[in-house]
């Protein structure tokens, strides 16, 4: 069937609609579903499906004749999802790449049984071919077909799923209002008149309307919370354990290629009123919810974010909850940023600050449209932040366009150097419909190669869908500048650099090599990678690579997840370098790769006018302070160097000269707490994998001393 679009003019604020919405002749019954993960035992309130809820509710016409069922918000076996919805007249479905093909089996099923009803679509995995590119300052591309695939993305996502009545770009409020209201009008039969939608009419001919101009004043947006859209909800699963998505702004003034956060919403970042913010604050502590998640593409970029934080802080003093929240504060952090980050932190509630990098390659960055903070800043952020005791995690995806193993080895090396010593997560880049990185002219240009692999939370469990359905992402697994095999060789570094420096089994003595004997970090992680495939004489180092290295290019091939599944140790999905790391304990092989690093890094240390000494205690009291299970005594240790002091430092941004004398340190390694922020003892193995090794690697909190004040929850990191 050929396709023609029908051009609108562009819709404003206020869209021409009939001046009289007609009451339905019956009462319209909608279904909502938007489902989301179970992490631990517990479930994200449906945030975006009570949004447009909340909004419906407040501003329809006729409000009292349109019945929201209870949503959809786990999931579920496919029957067993629609038999709950059969009454709907109207499906509504939140999409996201974590539900989108148990929502597309659920649209399917949904339509087969009732033809005659209808499919609503909307969120951030509905491709917009109009929006998708708008922001590129460039020409068209050169090729004609290139340009087809571009601007067909809609087209063809309604063509591949036909179940789909209207798929709604962007803002979902006031347009799923409009749709319903069309319904009382003309049943939908005439769609041409609501705005941000798509749709294939009755003669196949596929439709994009005009796009509704964003809404600036977001007051009219009532809370799903505080208007009591999810009591009926809570009640009617009273045994279930809530966590909350929340959002206090809307927008992201960032144009970065892989990024669909601001994607639905663009440009400019507008606040809800913070009076209502603050009620919102007190629902959750009275509803003790434990976990929120701030669904803001940059926390922190707005002045009021302070005063957020100052109500949270004050909520969880006086109600305990909630007991911890995870922000993405802005990218570029000024002085409110960090004031509201230490708010947060001197709480008990910041889980980890993310200082987002994502690359330090120049050629990357312009490819990304991507601009980091300045060095002297990101160190001057980095101390301040750690002096107030703030713990900070940076991201680096592999594998950005124009990277190189080499450039992500400097990358490593600069932004440790830069102060960042808690935690590097390396996350695996993966394509977003709504991102420009999905665009076919952007990776043709930069000769992105992709795998389609199941998605997997970090420490879930690994177990068949309860549906039958598996979620998918698309994998970037080699470039125009990183072939398959420097993948699978920077992917195994990443690792490498996981497990020694920032799962802190050898942190001390590196940065002693750095700070004392001036080697770089980037030789230091060198040798780690290329000692052993010279020398027989790293039996366990030979061992770890190997094994990271297998395990990429398993993820390369499609043949293995992102994580580790590990029956024995919990039955969860590990980080590989986690896994090594219960590898290296439980095979009793700790000793052993003492031995092993100590012989690769000393080469460093070697000379006339160097004395060893100084690294080799580094290596001892690493190896001493690293927490493990069992133990049964405390520790005390005497050095003769003033090793401890300068680490500490260090991590501080400030520098300390080598001393000799007695340095006498007692390890506290036998209190026992049911909190993680005191707890220095496990008395199992399956203790100390989880309130140890899983609860500790967000702050890279594996030494003793160092502290984890959070219970995790699993698919969050």
């Amino acid at each position: 069937m050929s396709s023609r679009v029908i051009p609108l003019k562009v819709v404003t604020e206020s869209p021409p609609l009939a001046t009289i919405i007609p009451k339905p002749k019956n009462k319209i019954k909608i279904g909502p579903i938007q489902l989301n993960n179970s992490f631990s035992g517990q479930n994200y309130l449906p945030q975006s499906i009570g949004m447009i809820q909340a909004y419906a509710k407040k501003h329809l016409t006729h409000a009292e004749d349109y019945n929201f069922l209870l949503p959809l918000f786990t999931f579920m076996p496919i029957n067993e999802a629609v038999e709950k919805l059969s009454g709907a007249d109207l499906l509504v479905l939140s999409l996201y790449v974590w539900n989108f093909e148990n929502s597309m089996a659920i649209a399917e099923e949904f339509k087969r049984r009732y033809p005659e009803r209808l499919v609503v679509v909307g969120g951030p995995h509905v491709p917009d071919g109009k929006k998708q590119f708008q922001r590129i300052k460039k020409s068209d591309p050169g090729s004609d077909e290139l340009k087809t695939k571009r601007v067909g993305i809609t087209e063809k996502f309604h063509r591949e799923h036909p179940c789909i009545d209207i798929a709604v770009h962007g803002e979902g409020e006031r347009v799923f209002k409009m749709i319903l209201e069309r319904m009382a009008i003309d049943g939908l039969t005439d769609k041409s008149q609501i705005p941000s939608i798509s749709y294939i009419d009755n003669k196949g001919l596929f439709h994009h309307n005009s796009k509704l101009e964003r809404m600036r004043d977001l007051s009219e947006v009532p809370s799903p919370y505080l208007t009591g859209v999810f009591d009926p909800l809570v009640a009617a699963y009273p045994d279930q354990k809530w966590i909350a998505m929340w959002e206090t702004d809307r927008g992201c003034p960032y144009q970065c290629t892989y990024c669909d956060w601001g994607g639905a919403t663009e440009d400019k970042v507008s606040p809800f009123k913070l009076d209502c913010i603050r009620q919102e604050a007190w629902w959750f502590g009275k509803h003790k919810i434990p976990y929120i998640f701030l669904a803001n593409a940059n926390y922190g970029i707005l002045k009021q974010d302070v005063e957020i934080a100052k109500s949270l802080a004050e909520v969880k003093r006086i109600t305990g909850f909630p007991e911890g929240i995870s922000v993405q504060n802005a990218k570029n952090p000024k002085p409110h940023t960090l004031e509201a980050l230490e708010i947060l932190e001197q709480a008990g509630l910041n889980k980890a600050t993310v200082m987002s990098i994502q690359s330090k390659n120049r050629e990357t960055l312009e490819a990304v449209r991507r601009e980091n903070m300045k060095p002297e800043e990101y160190q001057a952020n980095q101390k301040r932040l750690r002096a107030k005791g703030v713990f900070t995690m940076t991201d680096y995806i592999i594998p950005m366009p124009m990277e190189t193993y080499d450039s992500v080895l400097q990358g490593i090396s600069d932004i440790i150097s830069d102060g960042q010593h808690d935690r590097i997560q390396f996350n695996n880049l993966s394509i977003l419909p709504n991102a420009e990185m999905a665009d076919p002219e952007y990776q043709e240009k930069y000769g992105m190669e992709m795998v389609r692999t199941p998605i997997t939370n970090i420490h879930g469990k690994k177990s068949a869908s309860v549906s039958g359905v598996e979620e998918y992402q698309d994998l970037v697994i080699a470039t125009s500048t990183m072939s398959r095999e420097e993948w699978v060789k920077t992917r195994t570094l990443c690792y490498a650099v996981a497990l020694v420096y920032f799962n802190k089994l050898l942190q001390i003595p590196i940065m002693i090599l750095h700070e004392i004997y001036g080697v770089s970090y980037k030789d230091i992680f060198e040798a780690f990678m290329e000692d052993p495939k010279k020398s027989v004489k790293f039996p366990v180092f030979a061992e770890i690579l190997n094994f990271f290295e297998t395990f990429s290019h398993g993820v390369q091939n499609g043949t293995q997840e992102e994580f580790y599944h590990s029956q024995e140790c919990l039955d969860v999905l590990w980080p590989p370098d986690e896994y090594v790391f219960i590898k290296l304990c439980r095979e009793n092989k700790l000793e052993r790769f003492y031995e092993e690093a100590e012989m690769i890094m000393m080469n460093f240390v070697t000379g006339p006018d160097i004395s060893p000494e100084p690294f080799r205690e580094a290596v001892g009291l690493n190896r001493s302070l690293i927490k493990l299970p069992f133990q049964t005594t405390d520790l005390e240790i005497t050095l003769n160097y003033n090793i401890l002091d300068i680490y500490q430092s260090a991590r501080l941004e400030e520098k300390l000269e080598l001393q000799s004398g007695n340095y006498r340190h007692v390890i506290d390694r036998t209190t026992k707490s049911d909190s993680a922020n005191t707890n220095a003892r496990w008395d199992s193995w399956e203790e100390w994998y989880e309130k140890m090794v899983w609860w500790c690697n967000r702050r890279g909190a594996y030494l003793y001393g160092s502290k984890n004040p959070h219970t995790e929850i699993a698919g969050h990191h």
